[in-house]
């Protein structure tokens, strides 16, 4: 299937986790694939973990142990996203790495890096 905004081939989503792990360390691929976590409305979508952990046994390595978990509760699953992005925001270590849209302007893109290695 092709994108037609940019005519590059449309990835589903095992292939983008399987893309994300492998970006990973090699030393973690093993335990990431083996605690892919679905979060947020769209996990909500009936038979969706069942069917990624499917099609992510059909396209990881083999050596892989593929086990995708998702809450059984809906409305903790719906906002288990914005429940763990408020405890990040508010651990201080995570505080350091804020910057302004200001410095953001004035120093680009690249200040991400050097704010946060």
């Amino acid at each position: 299937m092709e994108n037609s905004i940019d005519s590059s081939p449309v990835r589903g989503l095992p292939q983008m986790v399987i893309e994300s792990i492998n970006k990973c360390d090699v030393d973690i691929r093993r335990e990431l694939f083996s605690s892919i976590l679905l979060s947020g409305g769209t996990a909500s979508m009936q038979q969706l973990k069942e069917r990624l952990e499917k099609d992510l046994m059909e396209e990881s390595p083999q050596a892989a142990r593929v086990k995708v978990l998702a809450s059984g509760n809906a409305t903790e699953r719906r906002f288990s996203v914005w429940i763990g992005g408020s405890i990040l925001a508010s651990l201080g270590s995570f505080q350091q790495m804020w910057f302004s849209k200001g410095e953001y302007e004035e120093h680009g893109a690249s200040y991400i890096q050097r704010k946060c290695p």
